[in-house]
């Protein structure tokens, strides 16, 4: 059996931030179709300066990562929307969507492990539980400059010296577990392939009657039965997703009521009309089709503009 090697190898800290993806909290509801585009920008950060602009194009990571360019506009928004990364605004605003470099946030370091902050926790843990970290991840110290500003929610919670997903924290202060007992959790959820936050907040009204170790038992029990517990939550996920698709739609549309945009060589016009369909009139040829999100990033990318 012949074995391929890797083409390139990323650094560890890189590696362990793309393995935190799946464990991450911030991550719960990303559609499984955009998991490889967020994996390329996060291969992309720079280590020595973490909130230095990643200036790869949204073609490249298109390429790199198999999917459309209009797939990594929605990933990108995706991450915007949730205060993960920003867009450095430059020259030719009208084109921003596709030259604009992405800034990572300090919530996006926190949740993949990067940050001063959650690295001190990782490397506490090691310590707990009599390990030291994977070669090449200097010890971090947290201190005052890595803390993000009161006004913005952090993904993770510290709980007494270690550094908990917000999520899971409640079973430490609320129901009397060790953290130590969370951390071996995590790990045991992760090597069954799950989250830890998945199964919890699919099993929570039955854990909230438990307590200390009767508790940290009750969910070792679950992660040892092989049940996906993710499954209904990918559900739920998609059908919330939907529905803030077809909101988001909707409130654009009747943002743009009345409006009508047209390209560069002026062969396609397109008005918003008051029931927020979309008249189309092509070489001569008029049609009618429903307001949707292709629409949308046309005109945010400078392909259609106002007329």
């Amino acid at each position: 059996m012949t074995v391929i090697a890797p083409t390139v190898v990323y650094p560890s800290l890189i590696s362990r931030a793309c393995a935190a993806l799946d464990e991450s909290p911030v991550f719960k509801d990303v559609p499984d179709g955009y998991l490889r585009v967020i994996l390329r920008i996060v291969k992309k950060i720079n280590l020595k300066r973490l909130n230095s602009p990643i200036l790869a194009s949204r073609a490249t990571l298109a390429e790199e990562s198999g999917k459309s360019v209009e797939t990594v506009h929605r990933v990108v928004r995706w991450l915007e929307e949730r205060g993960l990364v920003e867009r450095e605004q430059r020259a030719r605003p009208a084109l921003r969507g596709s030259s604009s470099p992405l800034v990572p946030t300090q919530q996006l370091l926190d949740a993949l492990l990067l940050s001063a902050v959650a690295r001190a926790s990782v490397d506490e843990a090691h310590s707990a539980k009599g390990t030291r970290p994977v070669a090449g991840e200097p010890a971090a110290v947290a201190n005052k400059s890595s803390a993000r500003p009161a006004n913005q929610e952090t993904p993770f919670e510290r709980v007494g010296k270690v550094l908990l997903p917000r999520d899971l924290a409640w079973l430490v202060k609320e129901q009397g577990m060790n953290c130590s007992g969370v951390l071996h959790l995590m790990k045991l959820a992760g090597q069954s392939k799950q989250r830890l936050s998945t199964v919890v907040a699919a099993t929570r009204k039955y854990l909230e009657s438990l307590q200390g170790r009767e508790l940290y038992a009750y969910l070792r029990a679950l992660l040892g039965k092989g049940k996906d517990f993710g499954l209904r939550a990918t559900e739920e996920t998609r059908g919330a997703a939907e529905t803030q698709e077809r909101e988001y739609l909707k409130q654009k549309a009747q943002d743009l009521v009345g409006r009508t945009f047209q390209n560069q060589d002026r062969t396609l016009v397109v008005k918003v009309d008051d029931s927020g369909v979309l008249i189309e009139v092509r070489n001569g040829q008029r049609a009618a089709r429903p307001f949707c999100r292709s629409f949308v990033e046309a005109i945010e990318a400078g392909r259609l503009r106002g007329v």
